[in-house]
């Protein structure tokens, strides 16, 4: 693999820039729809911004001195599948949720639960069983499932509001999950077919961060549009 430039490393941050204001408005989301959720949104949130965050940080190492701290580069599926499963069962129980009433744990429970057995297969395939890096398959699968889970809830949310383009570019994103694979795992890699990864990968949280600012004003203003509508509000105004 060739060493990484410096301007590619910096490069690398801005998905993660890209990404942090998606998610942070998407915890939001969760936060004012269904309060009780909002530690899935905050907790998935954080999870995945700093998996990214340790990924780039390993790369601008590796460009300025050639220091391969390779926990910094391990720690990626290690956040982000948790933070992805956190923060997709968030925004479930955040779209069911009905105005004044709490919803159930079960979003919680369920994505714990698929968080634990991930844990657990992979905790038994490195140290149980001894295959070198067993922890990752496990975790790349869950990964995949909360992003997969994450960008379909969404799609779907954008479509039931007839946010084509929000769709559209939450779609894109996801498509961007299954080409980029085939990309990080060819042998031979020039430092283009690297600008060429974080390229695709910038163009996709980029345009999930749009489409993210999208849905959340329109379920914002939905939300208010209902608060107004409802019984109480009409009661208190005459």
């Amino acid at each position: 693999m060739p060493e990484f430039t410096l301007p590619l490393a910096l490069f690398n941050f801005l998905p993660v820039l890209f990404g942090a204001l998606a998610f942070a408005l998407l915890a939001r989301l969760v936060q004012r729809r269904a309060p009780s959720l909002a530690w899935l949104g905050w907790m998935g949130s954080v999870l995945i911004v700093f998996g990214g965050l340790a990924k780039a940080l390993w790369k601008l190492l590796m460009a300025i001195g050639g220091v391969d701290l390779t926990w910094l580069s391990a720690a990626l599926f290690p956040l982000l599948g948790p933070g992805f499963m956190l923060l997709a069962a968030g925004v479930w129980g955040a779209l069911r949720a009905a105005p004044g009433v709490r919803p159930g744990p079960l979003a919680a429970r369920v994505a714990l639960l698929v968080i634990l057995g991930a844990v657990g297969v992979a905790a038994l395939r490195t140290w149980g069983l001894g295959v070198e890096r067993g922890w990752f398959l496990p975790l790349l699968i869950l990964t995949t499932l909360g992003n997969l889970s994450l960008s379909s809830l969404l799609i779907l949310a954008a479509v039931r509001r007839r946010l084509w383009a929000a769709a559209t570019l939450f779609a894109l994103n996801l498509a961007m999950l299954f080409a980029l694979p085939p990309i990080a795992i060819m042998a031979s890699r020039s430092l283009a077919i690297h600008w060429l990864e974080q390229s695709l990968t910038a163009l996709g949280t980029a345009g999930f961060a749009l489409a993210t600012w999208w849905l959340a004003g329109a379920l914002a203003a939905s939300s208010a549009t209902a608060l107004n509508r409802s019984p109480a509000r009409r009661g208190a105004g005459r």
